[in-house]
C-alpha cells in the first residue's frame, strides 16, 4: 500500500494553479518539486494496455483518425489477450495505463502498484456495456430464482463474479443458495454452456449476445436495476508524477471526448474498426450493436465503495484501499 500519493505536478505556474484545485485534494505528490520553471510542459509518451473488447473503441477511433497526433500526444495502444498479462505489464512498468475495471484497479493498488482511475470508459449508466446470466439451450429456467442451488459458471474474484452476486442479490436469492462453478476462460465457458455441459453461466459481451443468438436462455443482465459494471482507464501514479505526465492525461481525456463524440454521432460507421480491434465472432460481425460511450468522468464513490466492500468481504485485498486512493478529479 502506498505511503504517499500522486498529486498535481506543476507544469508551469499557470497550469499548476489551474490544475491544483482539481487534482490536489485527493492525492499527494510522490516527489515535491520546488523549482516550477524546470518542469517540462511537453506531454510524456504513454503506453495504454487494453484487451480486445469494445470498451476501448473511442481510443482506437482516436488512433485511426489521428486525434492523438493532432493533440501533440505520442500514444501506443498495446493489446493483451488476458487481464493477467495486462496487470503484470502494468505492475512491471511496461505500460503506463490500462483499460480495466474497479476490481483490477483496487487489486493493483493494494498490491503495491498505485493507480488512479481517471475516467469510466464504458458503464457510466447501466445500459452501457452488458454482463448477463444465461442458461443452456433448452433450459426450463426463466428467472434467477430458478437458478437457486444451480451451479453457475463464472471466473473467480472478477467483475463477472461481482455481477453474478449483484444480480442474485437484487433478485432476493439468498447468498447460501448462489452456487458457482469456476471456469476462468470465457471462450471455454461459452463452449461448455452451448454444449450443455454447464447448466448456466455468467458471460460478458460479445459472448452473451452470441450465446443468446445460438439458443441460450437469457435469465438476467445488468442493463436494468443497479449499475454494476464500469470499465475504467487506470493510470500509474508514478507516471502521473513524471514531468508532462499529468499534462498528457489531461490532453488524453480531451481526445477521449473527441473520440466519444465521433462514435456516438454514428456508431455503425465504426463497425469495421470494432470488428477488427475487438475481434468479434464471425456470426456477430454484421448484427452486433455498437455501443455509445460516456464523456470523461471518474467512477462515483458509491460505485467504487460497493466494489471495495465486496472485495473486502472476500478477503481479496492485501491492504486497505479507499475511494480517495483510487480516484482523483478530472482536469478540465
Amino acid at each position: 500500500m502506498r505511503t504517499t500519493h500522486t498529486g498535481v505536478i506543476a507544469l508551469t505556474l499557470v497550469v499548476s494553479l489551474a490544475a491544483g484545485a482539481l487534482f490536489g485534494c485527493a492525492k499527494k505528490t510522490e516527489a515535491p518539486v520546488s523549482d516550477t520553471t524546470s518542469i517540462s510542459t511537453t506531454p510524456e509518451p504513454i503506453k495504454i494496455g487494453t484487451l480486445p473488447t469494445e470498451d476501448a473503441l473511442p481510443l482506437w477511433v482516436a488512433e485511426d483518425k489521428g486525434l492523438f497526433k493532432k493533440a501533440g500526444l505520442t500514444v501506443e495502444i498495446v493489446t493483451f489477450q488476458a487481464a493477467q498479462e495486462r496487470d503484470a505489464a502494468f505492475a512491471s512498468g511496461a505500460i503506463d495505463a490500462f483499460m480495466g475495471d474497479i476490481i483490477a484497479s483496487a487489486a493493483l493498488e493494494a498490491g503495491g502498484s498505485p493507480v488512479s482511475m481517471v475516467t469510466v470508459m464504458l458503464g457510466a449508466t447501466a445500459k452501457e456495456g452488458r454482463f448477463g446470466i444465461v442458461a443452456k439451450p433448452g433450459s426450463k429456467a426463466k428467472t434467477l430464482a430458478d437458478l437457486a442451488n444451480v451451479p453457475i459458471a463464472t471466473s473467480s474474484a472478477s467483475i463477472q463474479e461481482y455481477v453474478l452476486d449483484g444480480l442474485m442479490a437484487e433478485a432476493k436469492v439468498p447468498a447460501g443458495k448462489v452456487k458457482k462453478e469456476v471456469v476462468a476462460k470465457v471462450p471455454v465457458r461459452f463452449e461448455l454452456l452451448m454444449n450443455g455441459r454447464l447448466e448456466a453461466a455468467a458471460l460478458p459481451e460479445p459472448f452473451l449476445t452470441l450465446a443468446i443468438s445460438q439458443g441460450a436462455v437469457l435469465i438476467a443482465d445488468d442493463t436494468k436495476g443497479a449499475n454494476l459494471t464500469q470499465t475504467v482507464l487506470g493510470v500509474s501514479d508514478k507516471y502521473l508524477a513524471t514531468p508532462g505526465g499529468m499534462l498528457t492525461v489531461k490532453k488524453l481525456l480531451q481526445v477521449w471526448n473527441e473520440g466519444v463524440d465521433l462514435v456516438n454521432a454514428d456508431p455503425n460507421s465504426f463497425r469495421a474498426l470494432l470488428v477488427d480491434k475487438a475481434r468479434l465472432p464471425e456470426a456477430l460481425k454484421e448484427a452486433y450493436p455498437v455501443n455509445t460511450y460516456p464523456k470523461a468522468a471518474p467512477p462515483t464513490k458509491a460505485e467504487v465503495d460497493a466494489v471495495l466492500a465486496w472485495m473486502k468481504s472476500r478477503n481479496l485485498l492485501k491492504a486497505n484501499v479507499t475511494y480517495a486512493d483510487l480516484v482523483q478529479a478530472l482536469p478540465e
